[in-house]
């Protein structure tokens, strides 16, 4: 009805026996604990800047939409960094940036 798993209810149930119904509210979801990002503030802003202001065939790559492989090719560029094109597409999300299907198709 709701859209939501098993697991989630458990933890808001169990987080209400606990702490009443002012824990679901103050709950607030911490990082989970890992290598962390492997580009730095600095870097991630070039990174997005140079898509935000180019495109792909505006900085020697081929295509005019930015795809995976072409942003893992720019993240290689400006940070020196190696990413899988898994990584780059969590990478995309975490950053606003979500997967855009045309309107309608070309006539070619």
């Amino acid at each position: 009805m709701f859209g939501v798993s098993e697991r989630p209810v458990g933890t808001w149930w169990r987080a209400s026996r606990t702490g009443g119904r002012q824990a679901l509210f103050t709950s607030v979801r911490e990082h989970r604990a890992g290598k962390g990002e492997l580009i730095g503030e600095s870097a991630r802003g070039a990174v997005l800047l140079a898509m935000l202001d180019h495109t792909p065939a505006g900085l020697g790559q081929s295509g005019v939409m930015w795809s995976r492989a072409s942003v893992r090719t720019l993240i290689r560029l400006v940070c020196g960094v190696s990413v899988t094109e898994r990584g780059v597409g969590k990478w995309l999300r975490r950053h606003g940036f979500t997967p855009q299907r045309p309107a309608r198709r070309s006539c070619r």
